[in-house]
């Protein structure tokens, strides 16, 4: 087999092209991220699941690349369960990724992933954008343990990896700067650490001086050492498991008289918002969000787009008073 590209397999002298989940699993043992480098341990898992789970067991994936129509993917992707709107809206969006690759490879002359929006899915859980208020009382009742990361998640507008990622050495309280340089993920109940999925993870995020006191606050609890943790779980010296963490923000949640559908990452939606509101640009909401593209960011501008056409519809009916 002759490597195309970065993370291509191509099949270069093969008579005919390879099933589907053959073509798949190479994809995956080879795959490449934008800095060249193997594919994170649970990126990996994650798109053996969708092999396992989705491609492989499917008719679909029994299929050589040529053989393979719209109308089969069509076919396969109403097999998916709806109920799972996200998931199925992924693993489209990862065979379409593969598919393009065979595309490049030469083994088919077009994608036929041609479903229109099969690849995007509308958040099942509504987003609840809070006030600094209602962050604040979040705040207080999840407690001194993890309280500060409530106001870096909406203030800072960091992902739940990259906060419980974050050693003493990432703060400088000096300059009221937070480094992002890594995120947490668990395997087999192991933390593993490693680099942000894209270099735009990679940044620095300015605090607002009210998260700066608090994380000088919160410091002096934090293990000595530039490498300690600023949040720990039951065991010392690593982070709680991402879903402990998250059923601490769902327990403290209620207690705040938050709805039921609350998560961590609508702390980072409401941050973004309110600073889209407050007039940042898209590039300046891209860069601090540590998103690859402008399109997450222009998600926020349109929130501020339909805030402003409400400000116009008040400020209408007060003029329509005279």
């Amino acid at each position: 087999m002759e490597q195309a590209a970065a993370g291509s397999p191509k099949a270069a002298q093969a008579s005919r092209p390879p099933r589907l989940s053959d073509y798949v699993s190479e994809w995956i043992a080879e795959r490449r991220n934008g800095r060249g480098e193997a594919l994170r341990p649970s990126t990996r898992r994650t798109y053996e699941s969708y092999l396992r789970l989705h491609i492989g067991t499917a008719p679909l994936g029994r299929l050589r690349l040529d053989e393979i129509t719209p109308e089969h993917v069509r076919a396969w992707h109403h097999g998916l369960d709806p109920a799972h709107p996200t998931g199925r809206a992924r693993v489209y969006a990862f065979l379409r990724t593969v598919l393009a690759t065979a595309v490049a490879d030469e083994l088919i002359a077009v994608n036929p992933c041609r479903i229109r929006g099969a690849g995007q899915a509308r958040a099942v859980t509504p987003v609840e954008v809070l006030t600094p208020q209602e962050v604040a009382d979040l705040a207080d009742a999840i407690g001194e343990r993890y309280g500060a990361a409530i106001h870096l998640g909406a203030w800072c507008q960091m992902r739940v990896g990259e906060v419980l990622a974050l050693r003493r050495r990432d703060v400088d309280l000096d300059a009221r700067l937070v480094h992002v340089r890594r995120g947490v993920t668990w395997i087999d109940g192991r933390a593993q650490f490693g680099p942000p999925k894209t270099d735009a993870g990679i940044r620095d995020i300015s605090m607002p001086a009210a998260v700066a006191q608090v994380l000088e606050r919160h410091l002096a609890k934090v293990g000595p050492g530039r490498d300690a943790l600023l949040f720990v779980g039951r065991t010392p010296g690593s982070p709680p498991p991402v879903q402990t963490f998250a059923d601490s923000v769902k327990r403290a949640a209620r207690r705040s008289g938050l709805p039921q559908t609350f998560r961590f990452h609508h702390l980072r939606h409401a941050g973004l918002s309110l600073l889209a509101e407050a007039g940042a640009s898209v590039a300046e909401l891209q860069s601090r969000a540590g998103h690859s593209t402008p399109a997450m960011a222009l998600h926020y501008q349109h929130a501020r787009a339909v805030r402003d056409r409400e400000l116009a519809e008040r400020l209408s009916a007060v003029i329509d008073q005279r």
